[in-house]
């Protein structure tokens, strides 16, 4: 896409970028497709070689976003990493929950222990690692190591 308009600078709190376009017109460069954002893996599985793997998550407190670094088995970089893990990241409670492949189970979890790494009850069917990155942050903690290790279910 070939845009035009002025370029200006943020004057208000309203834009969020130092320097944005007044945009006047847009047309395409060759042909337009619309594609996906980001790859789809929801139907993604894991490998059923797979016994027991390890993820390892960095959360950013400035950010308030996890990233997945890696999902490994036996040194080995699982992908794509979305077929082992998974994340929710309660916003207002400021609670990360990690979860486990299909068909597998949260076995241990660890981290930096500002963030209060724990184990939901295995017995649920929602079992999670569950994280505060809050408590870390009050702590003085802005930058997380979370950990947890999956294991096949029986």
């Amino acid at each position: 896409m070939r845009s035009g308009g002025e370029l200006q600078y943020r004057s208000t709190g309203y834009i969020h970028t130092e320097i944005y376009q007044n945009l006047q017109t847009i047309e395409p460069i060759g042909k337009c497709e619309r594609k996906p954002a980001f790859p789809d893996y929801s139907n993604a599985k894991p490998d059923s070689g797979i016994r027991e793997y390890r993820v390892d998550m960095i959360f950013n407190n400035k950010q308030n976003r996890p990233i997945v670094l890696r999902v490994t088995s036996a040194g080995k970089q699982l992908q794509p990493w979305q077929a082992y893990a998974s994340y929710f990241f309660n916003g207002p409670a400021d609670i990360l929950y990690g979860y486990c492949g299909e068909g597998f189970a949260t076995d241990r979890v660890f981290g930096t222990p500002e963030a209060d790494p724990s184990h939901t009850d295995p017995e649920e069917e929602d079992d999670s690692a569950v994280f505060s990155p809050d408590a870390a942050a009050a702590a003085g903690k802005q930058h997380l190591q979370l950990t947890y290790t999956c294991v096949r279910n029986p």
